[in-house]
């Protein structure tokens, strides 16, 4: 690629970040801030393996409640009325008897008693799944979802419902509920990627995780430690925001969004610079090819929000507007998507 080339591409890559071209900083622009600096920055292999990183997951249970205090998640308690606990226990009963029919006869007399009881619903759901019966499968954990719509157990089950009736859209649509409601569940990811693919689409489950250390040697001392090119310029520029106060109130001004983002995108925009200048070993990062395409569809705080925050912090869906929930559900159908494949 030549020069003008180069800088054209960058100047694109800026701007898509949804931010004034003049005001991000690139890998070069970084490294000369880092020169000017009475810090000195050392950038070195690194040499030690990282720790494995915890991505929490969300309890089975929670829903959305009006306090004084907001929107608040909470755990629904297991609590039944003398009624509906009364025929709980014979449904039960019939159940250690393989009395089917009685059990399922209980069953629906506890939930008429209390409709309120999300998991009676789900427990008979449950019931019917052992055995088959899909079509009350769905009949039930629609039940719970129109109740409790972030119950995320109930949107999976759903979705392996409509996958076993044929119902492809359908479990599309709950399976993307599932896994946004719980980002981190390795057996929800399974079956998304299975769903995904009779749907005709590939998810492609790369993982946003960089691979350097900063370390203070002493007070005028930094240790940039990464291997490869694409964390080197992320590692330099996380840096560089961590150890210049002067640096990050001179990048507060950029308005209309916080300083943690504006820390966010520019690190990134390094990154895939980065990325983009190696000439060999780019498959070995296959998530910058995603952040490419999120360029490329303006869709930049998309992937921010899918791969980094809500990894890190699972509840953020919950709270997130409707039109948001929709732009991060365009994201999985289209940006984190591979080649159309032949469904099975």
């Amino acid at each position: 690629m030549n020069i003008s080339k180069s800088l054209l591409a960058i100047y694109f890559c800026i701007i898509s970040f949804g931010i004034n071209a003049q005001r991000l900083h690139t890998p070069q622009e970084v490294e000369q801030y880092m020169k000017k600096s009475t810090i000195q920055y050392k950038m070195d292999s690194l040499s030690v393996k990282l720790d494995s990183v915890f991505f929490p997951l969300m309890e089975q249970g929670n829903f959305l409640e009006k306090t004084e205090e907001g929107i608040q998640l909470q755990q629904q308690e297991f609590s039944l009325n003398k009624k509906s606990k009364r025929f709980y226990k014979k449904a039960k009963k019939a159940l250690v008897k393989k009395k089917l029919e009685k059990a399922i006869k209980y069953y629906t007399k506890s939930i008429e008693a209390q409709p309120d009881q999300l998991q009676l619903m789900n427990e008979l759901a449950n019931f019917y799944w052992k055995n088959g019966a899909m079509e009350n499968v769905v009949f039930w954990t629609e039940k719970v979802v129109e109740l409790n719509p972030i119950d995320f157990e109930a949107h999976a089950q759903l979705a392996l419902a409509y996958q076993s009736l044929g119902k492809k859209s359908a479990a599309l649509e709950h399976i993307i509920a599932a896994h946004l409601y719980n980002r981190n569940d390795p057996k929800i990811i399974e079956s998304l990627r299975s769903i995904f693919t009779e749907n005709g689409i590939k998810y492609q489950d790369y993982i946003f995780q960089p691979e350097y250390k900063i370390e203070n040697r002493d007070s005028n001392q930094i240790s940039i430690q990464a291997n490869y090119e694409p964390w080197k310029s992320y590692a330099a520029c996380k840096a560089l925001w961590q150890n210049e106060a002067t640096y990050r109130t001179e990048m507060s001004h950029l308005a209309k969004t916080n300083i943690t983002s504006i820390e966010q995108k520019e690190c990134l925009l390094n990154a895939l610079i980065g990325y983009g200048k190696m000439k060999t070993g780019k498959e070995q990062f296959p998530i910058f090819d995603v952040l490419e395409k999120s360029l490329k569809h303006r869709m930049v705080d998309d992937f921010i929000f899918y791969e980094i925050k809500l990894r890190q912090d699972p509840t953020l869906i919950y709270f997130l507007p409707k039109e948001k929930k929709e732009r991060i559900v365009r994201y999985l159908k289209t940006i984190r998507v591979g080649k159309e494949v032949t469904p099975e």
